[in-house]
């Protein structure tokens, strides 16, 4: 596990620091504040929540469409 400062994380995702830190106060990102401390960010666990929003594009959705039909609407 790597930890990450408020610094690397808006470099790391392309926010400034500020945002990062809205972020953190409205608890729409993970953190680790240690005793209080400094925040810190598990970096791998960043990068899975950049992973996890990602959008499909028109082809992706249209392969799945194809995929869809042509399986007879099962799964």
């Amino acid at each position: 596990m790597t930890f990450i400062t408020v610094k690397q994380a808006s470099e790391l995702l392309g926010f400034s620091e500020k945002y990062i830190r809205k972020l953190v106060f409205l608890k729409k990102i993970p953190y680790f504040k240690p005793l209080g401390g400094k925040i810190l960010f598990d970096q791998e666990e960043l990068e899975r929540l950049v992973r996890a929003s990602r959008v499909a594009s028109n082809e992706d959705l249209a392969e799945k469409a194809d995929a869809l039909l042509n399986s007879g609407g099962r799964r």
